[in-house]
């Protein structure tokens, strides 16, 4: 999945903060659990009414994420993401987080689309031929998207490798039509 430009940044210094106080982990699960109770639509909604005062909101954080230490931290993340009218772009902060995290742990999150459902055991061999190919682990996440037609289209980060039907045939449509046209 690719993040917002500033939605980077604000998991970027997230990371910085929590890699400095050797909790990733901590900071990586309490974040989770925050993008897990904002998907309540009421609580949602409670964050970005306007007509309910920021202190109100404040102490509901304090709720959501009480204690001190690490939690002081990732409160007040949430805090500023509330003040700054950012509050919704929380999801997108825990997902650059969360891929921080993995490239600190040396992960290629990696997304395949298909156009059929691939059976357990040809995941598992795509994901170690991925492995192989990048010299890493891989998380792998599979997709099924009937309009791919056949083959894959593989995602990682802002690459983008596709050899599906769909854009092969568009590609000799595009060729047939510009040869027509000469």
């Amino acid at each position: 999945m690719v993040v917002a430009g500033v939605a980077k940044r604000y998991a970027q210094a997230a990371f910085e903060i929590a890699k400095e106080h050797q909790a990733l982990e901590q900071w990586e699960q309490a974040l989770q659990t925050c993008r897990a109770a904002l998907e309540d639509e009421a609580l949602a909604e409670f964050f970005e009414n306007p007509a309910i005062p920021f202190e109100a909101k404040v102490r509901v954080l304090t709720e959501l994420v009480p204690g001190e230490g690490e939690e002081r931290y990732i409160r007040n993340l949430l805090t500023l993401l509330l003040e700054r009218g950012r509050f919704r772009q929380i999801p997108d902060v825990v997902e650059a987080f969360s891929e921080l995290v993995l490239q600190e742990r040396g992960v290629a999150r990696v997304e395949a689309i298909t156009a059929v459902e691939l059976a357990p055991d040809e995941i598992e061999h795509l994901r170690e031929r991925l492995q192989h190919a990048l010299g890493r682990a891989v998380q792998l996440k599979v997709r099924v998207d009937p309009e791919v037609i056949g083959g894959i289209i593989i995602r990682m980060g802002d690459d983008v490798v596709d050899a599906s039907v769909r854009t092969q045939l568009q590609a000799l449509r595009r060729q047939l039509t510009g040869s027509v046209a000469a």
